[in-house]
């Protein structure tokens, strides 16, 4: 787990050097659902509100993906992260039920199939 943490770090680092509206939609999604990753209580509903949850230099992201999302380029499972999430919280449990491993399994093999990441 502190490998993929790491890594989702390093991949949201990267993105708060930049414009998040200039970021390729890969490597925006790459961030967007590495911050659902680390932070798996926030929601994109909401965002805005103060005690919303969201760290004021997280917010951005979340702006972005509601721009993007209501433009056409993010589709609902892409704004709502679930799988990220759900794959945050996986890492972070000791026991797990043999279906859990199989879905996190499933999940780690199609990650990383933007070509331009």
């Amino acid at each position: 787990m502190q490998c993929i943490a790491r890594e989702a770090g390093h991949h949201v680092r990267v993105a708060l050097t930049g414009d998040t509206k200039r970021l390729s939609k890969c490597k925006f999604l790459r961030a967007w659902c590495s911050i659902a990753y680390l932070f798996p209580d926030l929601r994109p509903d909401g965002f805005e509100g103060p005690d919303s949850g969201w760290p004021l230099v997280l917010k951005r992201f979340a702006a972005e993906a509601w721009h993007r999302a209501d433009a056409g380029e993010l589709a609902n499972d892409e704004l709502y992260g679930c799988d990220a999430q759900w794959s945050g919280l996986y890492d972070r449990i000791f026991i797990h039920m043999p279906e859990e491993t199989e879905r996190r399994l499933n999940l780690v093999a199609s990650f990383g199939r933007c070509a331009d990441a």
